[in-house]
């Protein structure tokens, strides 16, 4: 009778195995894919400068002495002088004015010149003046309308015993958002 059981359970198995897929592996799930994925993207504006009016950073005429000095001219707009320098209160000076435009709304960066990177050149020679410490007033943010101004000023030093002359040079602003 036990050989009876044995083999009536042997026959159950057999079914159980063949119903299942014949080969007696059980199969599962092994991978899932999610489908409907959203994918975005924004194309926003390019940012531009450009100096409004193409004036430049304008020192002013200057006097200078046998003491080295220096001339200010912050990006508000207000003219300093130290040591052996004078300016004239007759000759104009001008911080450099900026216009920007891009992204409304967005925020942006302003990379100015690091100091000793800037010389003055005097016209006809080779003399030179160091223009450091460069300022912006910016807020760092475009309008609702995407725009901005701004205006950079800089410190030009004075040798003392400087040749007098015409001295020009230029500097680059660029901006970036953030």
């Amino acid at each position: 009778m036990q050989v009876q059981i044995l083999n009536h359970t042997s026959r159950i198995a057999f079914l159980v195995i063949v119903l299942l897929g014949g080969s007696g592996i059980l199969y599962a799930q092994v991978s899932s894919t999610a489908t409907s994925i959203g994918i975005d993207a924004k194309i926003i504006a390019p940012i531009t400068i450009e100096n409004t009016g193409s004036t430049p950073i304008n020192f002013g005429t200057v006097s200078r002495a046998s003491i080295a000095g220096s001339v200010t001219v912050t990006a508000d707009e207000t003219r300093t002088s130290t040591g052996g320098v004078s300016v004239l209160n007759s000759s104009s000076f001008s911080a450099a004015p900026f216009g920007v435009s891009g992204e409304n709304s967005a925020t942006f960066n302003i990379t100015l010149p690091v100091n000793g990177t800037v010389e003055l050149t005097r016209s006809g020679g080779s003399e030179k003046m160091a223009v450091n410490d460069f300022t912006h007033n910016s807020n760092l943010l475009l309008s609702t309308g995407g725009t901005s101004t701004f205006n950079v000023g800089a410190t030009l030093t004075v040798a003392a015993d400087q040749v007098p002359g015409e001295y020009s040079g230029s500097f680059s602003v660029t901006v970036a958002y953030q």
